[in-house]
């Protein structure tokens, strides 16, 4: 399977983008889509895609400034443009971002599909790398709700697999602790905690110094999160927790949105969220989204698909991933082993 995430500021262009993804081939699954660059940089770490296929043109943060900052990252995935301006220019700067295909709109079926396609290859190299990635996302994001000891013990096991990887993989191991090392790091700086203090991983030349390393950091965020729980929460942020709560189900939470709905930057608000919530936005708005499916699923006969929509998920796939990863297994055996 290959995790796709879409980003374009016309609604109607990015539900034609989404479909034509989903029909391409059951092999690639939409995981996530926004409307501006700013908040499909934000999703792009906390879901973790290996394809992003973006509008050139887009608020906040254009398409040519995402793919940028996705070299600069040297973030592992593949990504491809869709531009209504036929310009040199602009293909060619887009290449020096790694950008691996360039569509023009009005895109057509068939050439967004021969993309995807010929995007196999290199998507297939970053399989293994992104499956890491995506576990540790989702062990520090906890969607489990597993206690703070046993999400670190998970987390320091799946390091110790990575740094047990063969010498051939020499690269995919320095990768995957470089892009936890920045992980850990932006969410500490996000909530204000400490962390200079941690002598650094690469002072260390033996596996459990880098152990203790990723351990010390790990203590520090789960230490925080319950700590969190215990501490109030900004009326901004609890403002807007009311209003997700309320709205969750008939329209698109949007980062930007809720970012202006409380006079804050994008970047601050995500902060705040995460220090006061102990979640991302996306996280907190799907797990409001999978709670209420999980009791439509008991008490109701509507379909898959239609919890799909009632809960508010904009794609069945996207909605049967999440609730796999959060739940443990499908939507439908969920249903069959309570009984529905």
């Amino acid at each position: 399977m290959y995790t796709v995430l879409v980003a374009e500021n016309e609604p109607w262009v990015l539900k034609g983008i989404v479909k034509m993804v989903e029909e391409a081939g059951e092999e690639f699954q939409v995981v996530g889509a926004c409307s501006n660059g700013e908040e499909a940089w934000s999703m792009i770490r906390e879901v973790w895609p290996m394809l992003v296929i973006t509008d050139i043109m887009m608020p906040e943060l254009d398409g040519l400034s995402l793919c940028r900052r996705i070299s600069e990252h040297r973030l592992a995935l593949v990504s491809i443009i869709v531009s209504g301006y036929d310009n040199f220019q602009y293909a060619q700067k887009a290449m020096t971002y790694g950008v691996s295909e360039y569509l023009l709109k009005p895109v057509e079926f068939e050439l967004m599909k021969e993309a995807l396609h010929r995007s196999k290859e290199k998507l297939e190299s970053l399989k293994d790398l992104n499956g890491y990635i995506v576990k540790f996302q989702a062990l520090l994001d906890n969607r489990q709700s597993l206690p703070a000891k046993l999400a670190l013990q998970k987390q320091l096991e799946l390091i110790r697999s990575v740094l047990g990887l063969s010498d051939y993989r020499k690269n995919m191991r320095i990768s995957l602790l470089n892009v936890f090392e920045h992980k850990l790091k932006s969410l500490l700086e996000e909530c204000d905690i400490a962390y200079r203090d941690i002598p650094a991983y690469r002072d260390v030349h033996d596996d459990e110094g880098i152990i203790r390393f990723y351990s010390s950091m790990l203590e520090r965020w789960y230490l925080s999160q319950s700590a969190t729980v215990k501490s109030g929460i900004p009326a901004a942020i609890e403002e807007v927790c009311r209003y997700i709560r309320d709205h969750y189900k008939e329209e698109e939470i949007a980062l930007t949105d809720m970012a202006e709905r409380s006079n804050f930057s994008v970047s601050h608000f995500s902060a705040l969220f995460k220090k006061h919530t102990g979640s991302s936005l996306t996280n907190y708005v799907n797990g409001l989204r999978i709670e209420e499916a999980k009791k439509l699923l008991v008490s109701s006969s509507y379909s898959i698909a239609e919890i799909t929509e009632i809960v508010g998920f904009s794609t069945l796939p996207y909605f049967s991933r999440v609730f796999k990863t959060t739940v443990g297994m499908s939507p439908l055996e969920y249903r069959k082993r309570m009984g529905s």
